[in-house]
């Protein structure tokens, strides 16, 4: 098999991975707090990425093919719109931060401010992981809840604790846990104060997916996929031609 061949099939391989992680944005454009995801290509192995907000490349990206560049998923960290819902339990960060949860895997942190209530008046996420405050978790009894910018939860006037919100070192060293919730990539990875955002009650924060930007870029990424397989069928029928007819001469 001619090397022509093999490195039309790892562009076709590069462009149906990007095609994949352009859909899995798409699937999850209605996700509250959903961080998307991107490809990043490089023809520098040791190249850094310099854009704040994204979680960083390793040092030695991901060879998929000999034939191809390295290549990596990252993810974008970048704050996406915010929705105004009236729900007193929707909070949403304006800045940097991310919420506390403890599941049963550990802390994990999320950006997704949508709360709920579950049969003890804990506050907690929807899948029902409590919501971490500076003290432990937090019990809401009463009606009138006000959650203040700063994270001070009061019920009826009464204070119920407080929103811990946390950030950590740019690039983010995050892994994705789910759809929303993220985990330090190791040990050594450590949460720092948030420091100059606010917390809006009310509102919640939307996914950063671009719809029309990623369809966009869904139909160019077919397209070049295209382009690939049919390279690789003039290739091959070149090379059957030469075996067939030349080689007889």
């Amino acid at each position: 098999m001619s090397g022509d061949l093999y490195l039309a099939g790892a562009g076709a391989l590069l462009q149906q991975m990007r095609l994949d992680t352009i859909a899995n944005n798409l699937a999850n454009v209605a996700t509250a707090g959903y961080k998307q995801d991107k490809m990043i290509f490089r023809s520098n192995p040791k190249e850094q990425q310099p854009e704040s907000g994204l979680s960083p490349l390793p040092v030695a990206g991901q060879v998929i093919s000999p034939y191809a560049p390295p290549m990596d998923q990252i993810i974008d960290f970048s704050q996406g719109p915010l929705e105004q819902t009236g729900n007193p339990l929707d909070v949403a960060i304006e800045g940097p931060g991310f919420f506390k949860v403890q599941t049963p895997e550990g802390v994990r942190y999320t950006r997704r401010g949508s709360f709920i209530l579950d049969d003890q008046g804990v506050l907690s996420t929807p899948e029902g992981y409590p919501v971490l405050g500076q003290g432990g978790t937090i019990t809401i009894e009463g009606s009138r809840i006000e959650i203040h910018q700063d994270g001070t939860v009061t019920v009826d006037g009464d204070e119920a604790g407080q929103l811990e919100v946390v950030d950590f070192r740019q690039p983010y060293k995050l892994k994705r846990q789910g759809r929303s919730l993220f985990a330090p990539e190791t040990a050594a990875v450590q949460e720092i104060p948030a420091e100059g955002g606010m917390l809006s009650q009310g509102f919640v924060e939307r996914s950063n997916v671009e719809a029309i930007r990623a369809m966009t870029e869904m139909i160019e990424t077919l397209r070049i996929f295209e382009s690939y397989q049919k390279v690789m069928r003039s290739i091959d029928d070149a090379e059957a031609k030469t075996v067939n007819e030349v080689g007889k001469l």
